[in-house]
């Protein structure tokens, strides 16, 4: 349970780093928590038996609090990051970089070269890892699409 948290967590920062070019730290901040609540909540499903609702519920409060982490500490500039790396990045080649106002460590690998996915003509498969000042670390793989703005959203 531990593992698929932290994947989903990590699924929530990609997310969140399409979708917060400019916004300011309180609405990344909202944004990550409401993704994060989102994901926890649908991590919780995974749970069965008698206890199977307050194991819900904790994941949809343990996932805002992550989601309200990650999305604090994310800004433009890992937006442009991702971006340039999903574009620029030939297939098995990593972008990282450290956010110096945050001190949260970025790192992408794009693993294909451009595909069409579900009528999206501009995807790629990726690998995605984080990890905070405090040394929790992250990883996922996925499908991300560029959009017609030009940011990078996971669609897998």
């Amino acid at each position: 349970m531990k593992q698929i948290m932290m994947k989903f967590t990590l699924i929530a920062l990609i997310v969140s780093l399409t979708a917060c070019s400019t916004n300011t730290q309180k609405e990344n901040t909202a944004a990550g928590a409401g993704t994060g609540a989102v994901i926890g909540g649908l991590a919780g499903t995974l749970a069965t038996g008698a206890g199977r609702g307050w194991v819900i519920a904790a994941g949809a409060v343990v996932g805002a609090l992550i989601g309200g982490i990650w999305g604090h500490s994310m800004d433009h500039s890992d937006q442009n990051n991702m971006n340039s790396a999903m574009d620029n990045n030939s297939m098995n080649v990593p972008s990282h970089w450290t956010n110096d106002k945050t001190g949260v460590w970025y790192k992408i690998v794009p693993t294909s070269s451009v595909i069409e996915y579900k009528g999206s003509t501009y995807c790629r498969h990726y690998v995605a890892y984080g990890k905070t000042t405090a040394g929790k670390t992250t990883k996922t793989k996925g499908i991300a699409c560029r959009n017609s703005d030009g940011m990078w959203q996971q669609v897998k």
